[in-house]
């Protein structure tokens, strides 16, 4: 993540724990735990989109292109200011994130504000969190 530009060295005085969690192919995941970072931020009230009204939506149509977008909150820059609250401290030293890290209690709104505003309302383009799905009812 440093190499990639997705975290930096910091001297935040925050410190959120880290975690290594087993994924289900054996190979193992790198998580901060943000619970109490969560406990203290203030909510973002942007409702995420209901899988029942998509479902609605994507009804009648024929043909579908499915994007699952990979690290897409990594795509995100984290304003300066925010950037020490994200701190997490390792055995190879300190660190906060330069991009919006999974786990952030305001991360999932943040995304599909931005969806919002990349795709806006158009009756073809169904978005819910890094999942973008194209669907058309004909080919013309």
């Amino acid at each position: 993540m440093l190499a990639n530009g997705i975290i930096e060295h910091s001297t935040s005085p925050w410190a959120s724990p880290v975690l290594i969690v087993p994924k289900k192919d054996g190979t193992k995941r790198f998580c901060v735990d943000f619970r109490k970072l969560n406990n203290v931020t203030v909510t973002e009230n942007r409702p995420i989109p209901r899988i029942e009204d998509i479902l609605d939506r994507l009804s009648g149509s024929l043909y579908f292109i499915f994007i699952d977008l990979k690290t897409s909150y990594w795509q995100i820059e984290i304003e300066e200011k925010s950037k020490e609250y994200t701190a997490f401290t390792t055995p190879d030293g300190h660190y906060q994130f330069k991009r919006m890290p999974f786990g952030l209690k305001n991360a999932p709104a943040q995304f599909s504000k931005l969806m919002h505003k990349i795709f806006g309302i158009r009756p073809y383009v169904e978005t819910y969190l890094d999942d973008i799905i194209i669907h058309y009812k004909s080919l013309d």
